[in-house]
């Protein structure tokens, strides 16, 4: 099956972007948009299990690397330029490393090829307890969320994934199932021994806490020209919270 996407814009110089965990395209949109405006093709994709894009009980890095590799097959984009938020950063490394020949840029925003600690189990259970049949405005999600979570950044994020199905009822979005079964397998860190000895540009938000001295130093070892651009007033949202620097750092790069 092929992934849910949108195109924006239309370029010989194509650029997919990958959202992290529990997000969707529709993250990005704004995003995609003002790439476009300068001379870009944006195609945006839901990962598996995740947006409008099929579900399924394998969910893993190797498992999407392939299905990007399929996306890129179908649609006959024998390159392009990669950005990948957080899971989607890892997914576009996992990508890389094992597809450099379909690689133009790659920027990872705000992630590292390291483990991460496991600490989504509060969100998977806000979204476990949630009464759907008894939800009657999107206020009422936010309200919902909102008693598990201060961070209203962090509220409306969780928000979007829940929308009305064709009989007008509230679904949650992506696959809960799957993906709370799979953690364990999108925390852990990328092992292999494949180096990627091109340019690739890592952006991180100046208070997040994603990329650490230690993580670069790794990182480092299968990417050994990666540079660091941080963005100020950022945490992990950079795209969201600084989207104008943010945009002038990946169109330089994209530039060179």
């Amino acid at each position: 099956m092929i992934l849910n996407h949108k195109v924006f814009g239309s370029s010989n110089h194509k650029i997919i972007i990958l959202h992290g965990l529990l997000g969707s395209l529709d993250n990005w949109v704004t995003v995609a948009k003002n790439l476009a405006n300068n001379g870009f093709e944006i195609i945006l994709v839901d990962q598996r299990n995740h947006g409008k894009s099929f579900h399924a009980d394998q969910f893993d890095y190797q498992t999407m690397c392939e299905d990007l590799k399929k996306f890129l097959d179908e649609k006959k984009i024998k390159k392009a330029s990669l950005i990948g938020h957080s899971m989607g950063g890892k997914t576009i490394m996992n990508f890389t490393l094992n597809y450099p020949n379909y690689v133009n840029k790659v920027i990872v925003v705000d992630i590292l090829p390291k483990a991460y600690n496991n600490d989504y189990e509060k969100i998977f259970s806000s979204f476990s307890k949630m009464d759907l049949n008894n939800l009657k405005s999107r206020k009422q999600i936010d309200e919902y969320f909102s008693r598990f979570f201060s961070d209203h950044t962090f509220v409306s994020f969780l928000s979007k994934n829940i929308n009305r199905d064709s009989n007008g009822k509230f679904k949650i979005k992506f696959n809960l199932k799957s993906i709370k079964s799979n953690i364990l397998k999108i925390t852990s860190a990328i092992t292999t021994d494949r180096v990627f000895n091109e340019d690739i540009l890592f952006i991180k938000g100046e208070y997040s806490n994603y990329i650490d001295d230690q993580g670069l130093f790794e990182a480092k070892k299968l990417f050994p020209k990666l540079s660091l651009v941080t963005i100020e007033n950022s945490s992990h949202w950079i795209h969201y919270e600084n989207q104008k620097k943010f945009l002038i750092e990946i169109l330089n790069y994209l530039r060179t």
